[in-house]
């Protein structure tokens, strides 16, 4: 009798655990519904929205899932939920993912298109936007910039994502390092497809920028991976780094009018990626480099023709007592094992003199 009522004891624990790590699928066809779904989100949870046009849409998704057992915002089927009208999405709290909504036929009412937080003291962790695609979801004003994409928080993740027709100005994504809760944050930016944006003009055209100038001596530890640039033509600057310890790996850039910079901040790795030109056009860059303690190795530079600031490897021209906006020296960089294929001015020195 014994045996047989830990026996007992041992299947209801069992099925007690199966129980408990269930998914609850909760499925939303109106506004109201998806509110109530996101205020009322236990781990674990999958609030999937129905197939179609969701307009002027404000989502503000909070919730705590888990490791194991994240609160997912998904799309019925992805690709067929399309976010319209003024409409954009905030993020926080833990353990989160959006997954498969598409961004088009409108703009945002706030600063952003998708935000790593919903207020200044609220911010996500350990959360995700993935296979989710922003399309041409410009500001009615072409002159007033504001930011696709931005990340607060730590260790959130932006993956196969594919994101392009950014026309007014602000980097398309951005990583913002504001407040103790965002440094070191070790963000992934993975996988995606960056498809054209037109040139801009100027500065604040950037596909990915880091950081900023007053935030440039402190740790991001950004991942920028296995992504296509493809003719993001926006400004100079495609990536522009202005933190510490980022790692660039792993990128093809097709047909870009730009470079991947090191603008401020220092110990970056700039590795394995493709920088593709065609032969003529002396806008498309490779690589230019500022400050200290870079390495920059395995890249390959494909009939790329820009010279100066666009060359396949630009090492600029620092000043003295430089302050956080300008040009500090280059100094401890590592350049090694790079290939150049039918490009004029592989090293440009002291650009900028």
């Amino acid at each position: 009798m014994k045996s047989c009522f830990y026996v007992f004891i041992m299947l209801l624990l069992c099925f007690s655990c199966e129980e408990s790590n269930m998914q609850s699928v909760i499925f939303v066809e109106t506004e109201q519904e998806l509110f109530n779904a996101i205020k009322n989100a236990n781990p674990g949870d999958l609030i999937t929205l129905k197939n179609g046009v969701w307009k002027n849409v404000e989502i503000a998704f909070r919730g705590n899932g888990t490791k194991e057992t994240p609160i997912c915002l998904q799309a019925e089927t992805p690709g067929k939920v399309f976010i319209e009208g003024v409409s954009n999405l905030e993020i926080s709290g833990n353990y989160l993912e959006v997954n498969g909504l598409f961004f088009r036929n409108g703009y945002s009412p706030s600063e952003n298109v998708i935000a790593f937080r919903t207020s200044k003291k609220e911010v996500a962790n350990h959360s995700k936007v993935t296979n989710c695609v922003i399309l041409g979801f410009n500001n009615l004003k072409r002159d007033e910039d504001n930011l696709w994409v931005q990340f607060y928080g730590k260790h959130n993740e932006l993956s196969n994502c594919y994101i392009a027709g950014k026309t007014n100005g602000g980097p398309t994504v951005r990583v913002d390092l504001k407040g103790n809760q965002s440094i070191r944050n070790f963000h992934k930016i993975i996988n995606n497809h960056f498809g054209p944006r037109p040139r801009k003009g100027g500065a604040r055209g950037e596909t990915i920028q880091l950081g900023s100038s007053f935030t440039s001596m402190s740790p991001s530890n950004t991942l920028i991976a296995n992504n296509l640039f493809e003719k993001c033509n926006g400004e100079v600057e495609i990536i522009s780094s202005k933190t510490n310890f980022n790692i660039i790996r792993n990128n093809v850039f097709y047909k870009s009018e730009g470079s991947v910079v090191t603008r401020h901040g220092n110990y970056v790795s700039i590795e394995g990626n493709y920088f593709i030109g065609d032969g003529e056009n002396e806008n498309y860059g490779g690589i230019r480099i500022i400050n200290t303690g870079h390495w920059v190795t395995n890249n390959l530079f494909y009939k790329i023709k820009g010279k100066n600031f666009r060359s396949p490897i630009a090492i600029m021209n620092g000043i003295p007592k430089s302050p956080l906006n300008r040009y500090n020296q280059v100094t401890d960089v590592v350049v090694a094992y790079n290939t150049f294929v039918d490009s004029d001015s592989p090293f440009q020195f002291g650009v900028g003199q």
